[in-house]
C-alpha cells in the first residue's frame, strides 16, 4: 500500500508541475481560449488543469489496479503495455501537433505540461508492468482475513 501512495503522491506532484506550466501559454494563446476555444477555458487556472490531469491519472491507476486484482498477472501486464502504447501514441501525437500547427507558438513551458502529463501516464503503466504479483497476494490475504472473521462471528 505504501508504493500505491507514493505513485499517488508523484502523479498528483506531476498533476501540479503540468497545471503551472500549462497555465503559462503565450498571450496569444490566452486570447485564442478567451475569445475562440471557450472550452479550453481549464487550462487558464492552474489549480483547474491540475486537478483535472489528477483525475485522469487517478483515473487510469484504479483501472489498471482494478484490472490487476480481477485477472491474472500475465493479462494485466498485456494491459498495462497496451495502455503504455496509448501512452506512448499520445506523446507522439502531442509533439506532432505542437510542431506542425498553431500551437508552436504556446511557448515551451505550455508543452511541458503536456508532456509531463504523458510522462506521469507511462510512470503509472511501467509501475504495473514492473510491480511484482504481491498485490493479489494481499488481496488474497484480505479475503481470507475476511473469510476467518466471519466464521469468527458465526460461532
Amino acid at each position: 500500500m505504501k508504493k500505491n501512495t507514493s505513485l499517488l503522491l508523484f502523479q498528483s506532484l506531476l498533476s501540479v508541475i503540468s497545471g503551472i506550466l500549462i497555465t503559462q501559454m503565450s498571450f496569444l494563446g490566452r486570447i485564442g481560449i478567451h475569445t475562440m476555444y471557450r472550452q479550453f477555458m481549464v487550462f487558464r487556472s492552474w489549480w483547474k488543469t491540475a486537478l483535472l490531469f489528477f483525475f485522469i491519472q487517478c483515473l487510469l491507476f484504479g483501472v489498471l489496479y482494478t484490472i490487476r486484482s480481477i485477472v491474472s498477472l500475465a493479462i494485466a501486464k498485456k494491459i498495462a503495455w497496451l495502455l503504455l502504447l496509448v501512452g506512448i501514441g499520445g506523446f507522439i501525437a502531442t509533439y506532432w501537433d505542437f510542431t506542425t500547427t498553431m500551437h508552436r507558438v504556446m511557448k515551451i513551458r505550455f508543452h511541458f505540461g503536456f508532456y509531463l502529463f504523458w510522462i506521469g501516464w507511462a510512470i503509472n503503466c511501467l509501475y504495473f508492468i514492473v510491480a511484482k504479483d504481491d498485490m493479489s497476494k494481499s488481496i488474497l490475504q484480505e479475503q481470507e482475513k475476511e473469510n476467518v472473521d466471519a466464521l469468527q462471528k458465526e460461532e
